[in-house]
């Protein structure tokens, strides 16, 4: 390992104005703190350290920087605060704050690398994901804060499900969560929207990725679209018990609050960054942008912050060996967009979400073209069982099995068996249809990946002892 020289943490200082200003300053002399958080030395920006504003009370806001090093709190009341700094690989930093009724100037505040000892190393605990280590889940539960759902409950359990939506009744369960209009849920430490109060499934759910930047609350179906294979681990906190100090707030002290953690967090080692603003083409001539999603294969459920890897060849190169690659992310609607695109080159391009890859796909680059990327996260199940005669017990032939609202169906062979093959996870409604014999619907539960058997007895409106389906 690199020796490196040690560097002095910077202290930042900031009197304005009055100090030692009451925390029961009006809402009005309220301001904004921003700030960035680099290396000494390098000045490099770090991202994912956890910034902790807190006042002489005991109260403190916490949050964490993005891929720049930003970080922010808004309406922080004049006073004194002790501005704490902490990231992985560099020594811990904490320094007083003078906050005055002007909102100060933005704050660069430097960390200085540290070497990482092995042996004291607590993210290392076996069975515990290290990002789920380091955003405090293991250390609130220990403590007892509020009622925690592990990742393998939660793996064990989600089976079935699709959306995250469809998931929230049973998680909310686990919790007596009080009757309020909206109980606040966040992922992955930011606030996506509500959902119902008391258990209820009704989800008011606003955006899973928190791009959104505008004052109107978006609409209530991106919950609806975030695929419940994202979730890893949650915590629920009924109102009156201790929560986060990133949704600590008048609202979930009175509600309580729901909080989820993305399979990113729980299961691996990185978290990819979902924040995607799509790019917009500079109208060059001779280039294009070419627009599309990437969904899942089987569900058409959208996936956030997938890749897109993309490659081309360079059409300014005479031998056209030389290839063009280059790689986006998708936005949390799981729309990508290539911009600035020579007009009428093929590309090659192909999605991945965590550890799933999807075919490579080959779209012309035209203006106004859309490519629609799949990729299998969820695999499909099949439902296999027998027709009979449900007097005689005898199987029946040529019946025909469908799938309730959907084109997947199959007919029965000379011992009553059928196979219906690539459904989605859920309940699916099986009905079949047999001349001179009453139709019969039955109801089937399927986990991912699961084969399902089934038995459908049909009743004969006629001869008891037939075994063939009339035309």
């Amino acid at each position: 390992m690199t020796k490196r020289t040690p560097l002095l943490a910077l202290a930042v200082a900031l009197v304005a104005g009055n100090a030692f200003l009451s925390d029961a300053a009006s809402a009005q002399e309220a301001v904004g703190i921003q700030g960035i958080i680099t290396e000494g030395g390098t000045r490099a920006p770090i991202e994912g350290a956890a910034v902790r504003l807190a006042n002489p009370s005991g109260s403190a806001r916490e949050t964490i920087t993005g891929p720049d090093g930003a970080f922010a709190f808004a309406q922080v009341a004049p006073g004194t605060y002790t501005l704490g700094v902490r990231r992985l690989g560099y020594e811990v930093l904490s320094i007083p704050l003078e906050i005055g009724p002007r909102a100060p100037p933005r704050l660069e505040v430097q960390l200085t690398p540290q070497a990482i000892p092995l042996e004291p190393l607590e993210v290392g605990v076996e069975g515990r994901p290290p990002r789920l280590v380091e955003s405090g889940f293991y250390d609130r539960m220990e403590e007892g804060w509020g009622v925690f759902v592990e990742p393998r409950w939660i793996e064990a359990n989600k089976r079935g499900f699709v959306r995250l939506a469809d998931f929230m009744s049973t998680l909310q369960m686990r919790a007596p969560l009080p009757r309020c209009p909206r109980i606040p849920v966040y992922l992955d430490r930011r606030l996506i929207g509500g959902a119902g109060g008391s258990g209820t499934s009704r989800s008011y759910s606003l955006n899973p990725a928190g791009t959104f930047r505008s004052s109107v609350a978006p609409p209530p179906t991106l919950l609806e679209e975030l695929s419940v294979h994202d979730l890893g681990a949650a915590e629920l906190y009924p109102p009156g018990s201790k929560v986060p100090f990133f949704a600590w707030n008048a609202t979930t002290m009175t509600c309580g609050a729901i909080i989820l953690w993305s399979n990113w967090t729980a299961a691996a080692r990185e978290i990819p960054q979902i924040e995607v603003t799509l790019c917009e083409p500079a109208g060059q001539p001779a280039e294009v942008a070419v627009n599309g999603v990437v969904e899942d294969e089987l569900t058409r459920v959208r996936l956030p912050a997938a890749h897109v890897f993309v490659s081309y060849a360079n059409p300014e190169d005479p031998t056209g060996l030389e290839r063009v690659e280059t790689v986006v992310r998708t936005d949390s609607l799981g729309r990508y967009r290539l911009c600035e695109v020579p007009a009428d080159v093929v590309l090659e391009l192909t999605a991945a979400y965590g550890p799933h890859r999807g075919d490579p796909s080959g779209v012309t680059a035209e203006a106004g073209v859309e490519a629609r990327l799949a990729v299998t996260v969820t695999r499909p199940g099949t439902i296999e069982g027998v027709v009979v005669n449900e007097v005689t017990q005898r199987p029946l032939e040529a019946a025909s099995v469908t799938v309730t609202g959907t084109d997947v169906r199959a007919t029965t062979d000379r011992a009553g068996r059928f196979s219906l093959e690539g459904l989605s996870p859920g309940t699916h409604r099986i009905s079949a249809l047999c001349g001179g014999f009453d139709l019969r619907a039955r109801e089937v539960e399927l986990a991912e990946g699961q084969r399902a058997s089934v038995v459908i007895g049909l009743r004969s409106k006629g001869a008891a002892g037939r075994t063939r389906c009339s035309a």
